[in-house]
């Protein structure tokens, strides 16, 4: 957990301008669902950074993603 918590932190710095997202970072603990709801913004914010492959380029939706992954590795977000 203290890794997903480090990662969190790193990624907040590099945020789009959207106020839903602000008022999830406003709050004082962002847990998984807020994580996805992060990642479900960021796919119509990020949407032109989209590959050929449909992978998205952006090293911010990637973040999130790996952010994600990690919740969901051995059902952390159960906790």
């Amino acid at each position: 957990v203290l890794t997903i918590r480090e990662k969190i932190n790193a990624a907040i710095q590099d945020m789009p301008e959207n106020e839903e997202i602000a008022q999830l970072l406003a709050g004082a603990y962002l847990h998984y669902f807020h994580c996805l709801r992060i990642v479900e913004i960021l796919k119509g914010t990020e949407a032109s950074t989209k590959n050929l492959f449909g992978r998205y380029s952006s090293q911010r939706m990637k973040d999130w993603q790996e952010i994600v992954a990690l919740y969901e590795k051995e059902n952390t977000y159960l906790g």
